[in-house]
């Protein structure tokens, strides 16, 4: 019984906390924004109104069909909102949504973190998760980056649960990769770590028809959308890559943590098919796609847990070296970590959406103004 009240306590703080974060969230980007961005209105929200509109039957210039095709690729969450969208004003489904997919990826990364570590320690994954920069800045506005956070953790749970034993196991794999490329086509990366984890675990039969049917599902919406690969590359392009902006996502992204992920690496070996696998199909294909702290995320679902046991770790030392209580010095590093998001966020919005400085020539040009 005291199990059970004690799990039931920290879901009701995991949601007051993403109830806070999310207020905060909403405090930060009406006050530290540029032109008319806000919670509702980002970087790439014109190109999902475009998509919305475009399923609502309304009529698109000629002018915008460009941006449309190239955010067809990405028809998942506008084509929901434009269904939402008959109850609310366009522009406050997307947020509805994505206060819908904070919740729920939020609970589905505690349970998930649950297999890889232990209830306690999952309980802190979802804390460090719900107070990341990256969903603070761009979980709310209208983007598909919460869409595809909350896909990114839902394969996790499906693809790690794999059962030869059950065929509609696969096809639910099939269907959860299929939505989540159909999500954000970087996504891809997620097929990548089915099959990379499906060969570790000896699923050699299943793979072939999984990759069948994900690129069946995701090609037929393509083509029934009449899009080909000139569309994505007519309107995209690869910009902010290299050392330094790559570092830059990873210090935005989990700050402090990195040197405690690689250090909960080195110790966590009951799961290193998973670390592998994920981190290496998601870190790989971010290296191919412009390096900023949104995209690198997606590696969250494998690094976030390594962070908490490297925080686990260095309390215990702390501990053992200063006769004090683990979990208080556990709490104390997790409290700090969260707060170390927050004040990244707020420095994050000054630098790019105050300042304006969006890029390493920007950033440049800003150090040479303060010195």
């Amino acid at each position: 019984m005291l199990g059970k009240n004690q799990k039931n306590k920290r879901v009701i703080i995991l949601i007051l906390v993403s109830l806070l974060q999310m207020a905060v969230s909403t405090l930060l980007l009406n006050n530290l924004s540029m032109e008319n961005w806000s919670v509702i209105y980002a970087e790439d929200s014109q190109g999902y109104l475009l998509v919305a509109r475009y399923f609502l039957g309304e009529e698109i210039p000629y002018s915008s069909l460009p941006l449309l095709k190239y955010r067809l690729f990405s028809p998942v969450v506008p084509f929901i909102a434009s269904l939402v969208a008959r109850i609310f004003p366009l522009k406050y489904t997307f947020l509805f949504l994505n206060f819908c997919f904070w919740f729920v990826s939020v609970y589905l990364f505690y349970r998930f973190s649950k297999n890889l570590l232990n209830e306690k320690l999952a309980y802190y994954c979802a804390l460090l998760f719900t107070t990341s920069l990256p969903l603070i800045v761009w979980g709310l506005p209208i983007m598909v980056d919460m869409a595809a956070f909350f896909f990114a953790v839902l394969n996790c749970l499906v693809i790690t649960h794999l059962s030869t034993d059950k065929r509609s196991r696969f096809l639910i794999v099939a269907l959860t990769l299929s939505l989540a490329i159909l999500t954000k086509p970087n996504l891809f990366s997620l097929l990548l770590f089915f099959i990379l984890y499906a060969i570790f675990q000896k699923q050699y039969v299943r793979i072939l028809a999984v990759v069948i049917i994900t690129l069946i599902l995701v090609g037929g919406v393509y083509l029934h959308l009449d899009l080909g690969l000139e569309d994505f590359l007519a309107y995209g392009y690869l910009r902010h890559q290299g050392f330094f902006y790559l570092l830059n996502s990873l210090v935005f992204c989990f700050h402090w943590g990195v040197p405690l992920a690689v250090w909960g690496f080195y110790l966590e070996r009951g799961q290193r098919n998973f670390y592998l696998t994920y981190l290496a199909s998601t870190f790989g294909c971010y290296l191919l796609f412009v390096h900023n702290p949104r995209l690198m995320f997606i590696v969250y679902p494998a690094v976030l847990p390594l962070v908490v046991r490297g925080i686990e770790a260095s309390a215990q030392r702390v501990a053992n070296r200063w006769q004090q209580k683990p979990d208080r010095t556990i709490a104390i590093l997790v409290f700090g970590y969260m707060l170390t998001s927050n004040i990244l966020t707020v420095l994050y919005l000054f630098i790019t959406r105050v300042l304006q400085y969006r890029s390493i020539e920007g950033l440049k040009q800003l150090l040479g103004w303060v010195g």
